[in-house]
């Protein structure tokens, strides 16, 4: 009896002491440096790629074009076969700060992404583009913040980490374990922000000095990056440019992915990609997520409840912590270990997908892995 229950508070305490630790470092996330009073950025331009985002255009652009200072907004449409290209070219054409542009025709050995942002900002003179994503809402502050960040500490680049938001059951099991797993990744929250720490980035927001940019070799350097926003930060960093990443959920709302098919691929074509060349912090994680609710299992089938309540007890309380500290519901923490095996899977799968070289696709796109 008194086996099993000491390997419950071991294996329940690892979980709970990493949630504490995950916990503890975004508490002390530094943030970005208030609005000025009376913004005005017309040296930044706004570029959003779109391809079949009908149901997400619409209500993005209502944010960018709601950011204080008052900035262009270029939306590049990718090929769209919805109803997306209809739906920004009536609001341009009541609105004089938003341009509608076509991407030319994605080129051999691009990523569709690189592509549009590279065909959308060829023609663009202005020192700022500030990139983003369609399912992201943004703050009225945003972009004024982020500048304001950017003149502070003399950055080239700044990205920032929003809230990512969940609906359903797949989404907030799946979500806030993703994301407290790439924030304890990501390590010191102050080295980040401070441009010390390894070059992040997200795409979902990057505010981008476009001279350094350009002098660097632009998106021509990125076209067949998946993650392209983090070769972003990388290349930049590698030409002795200044990058920092904030956390920011006040000011930044994302739903990437809608429903449990699309969270679910998503996942795992970016863990994937994220991952696959680490295989000793993959085979750490997997073993992180697995052996406990392994443990648990084998508690209960050998007829000893109270360490195996213990270890679920502790297991969902790490869960529940975590998920509090990036916004999501605690009570699904109570459902742990799902979670925990849902992440497992997910991951697994796609690693298992990056080294096999699998063709994945994107809105209708094939995404060829190299």
């Amino acid at each position: 009896m008194l086996l099993p229950l000491a390997a419950s508070l071991l294996l329940g305490g690892c979980l709970l002491g990493l949630a504490l630790q995950t916990a503890g470092r975004r508490r002390r996330a530094p943030s970005l440096p208030p609005a000025p009073p009376a913004p005005h950025h017309p040296d930044v331009t706004i570029l959003l790629p779109v391809r079949n985002e009908e149901h997400n255009a619409e209500s993005c652009l209502e944010t960018l074009l709601a950011q204080r200072g008052e900035p262009r907004v270029r939306v590049i449409d990718d090929g769209s076969t919805d109803s997306t290209h209809a739906r920004v070219a009536a609001l341009a054409a009541g609105e004089p700060r938003l341009e509608l542009v076509t991407a030319d025709p994605l080129a051999e050995g691009w990523r569709g992404k690189p592509h549009a942002l590279w065909s959308g900002s060829r023609d663009v003179a202005s020192p700022w583009l500030y990139l983003t994503d369609a399912d992201t809402r943004h703050h009225p502050d945003a972009l004024a913040r982020v500048r304001a960040a950017a003149e502070a500490g003399g950055f080239d680049v700044v990205s920032v980490a929003g809230r990512q938001e969940a609906v359903g059951a797949t989404e907030n099991l799946l979500i806030p374990g993703v994301f407290a797993l790439l924030d304890h990744l990501l390590g010191s929250w102050e080295e980040a922000a401070a441009g010390t720490g390894p070059p992040v980035a997200n795409g979902q927001l990057i505010l981008l000095r476009r001279a350094p940019w350009e002098a660097a070799g632009g998106f021509p350097t990125v076209r067949a990056e998946t993650l392209d926003d983090v070769a972003i930060a990388r290349n930049l960093r590698a030409a002795g440019c200044r990058t920092a990443f904030f956390r920011a959920p006040d000011l930044l709302r994302v739903r990437m992915y809608q429903g449990a098919r699309e969270v679910v691929r998503g996942w795992r074509r970016n863990l994937g990609e994220f991952l696959h060349r680490r295989p000793a912090v993959v085979l750490a994680i997997l073993a992180l997520l697995a052996v406990p609710p392994a443990a648990l299992a084998a508690e209960l089938l050998t007829g000893h409840p109270l360490a195996a309540a213990v270890l679920w007890g502790l297991g969902a309380a790490a869960s529940m912590l975590l998920r509090a500290g990036s916004r999501h519901r605690p009570a699904w923490g109570l459902l742990y270990p799902c979670d925990a095996l849902l992440l497992a899977a997910v991951l697994a799968l796609g690693v298992r997908d990056r080294r096999r070289g699998r063709l994945t696709s994107w809105k209708g796109r094939e995404i060829k892995i190299s």
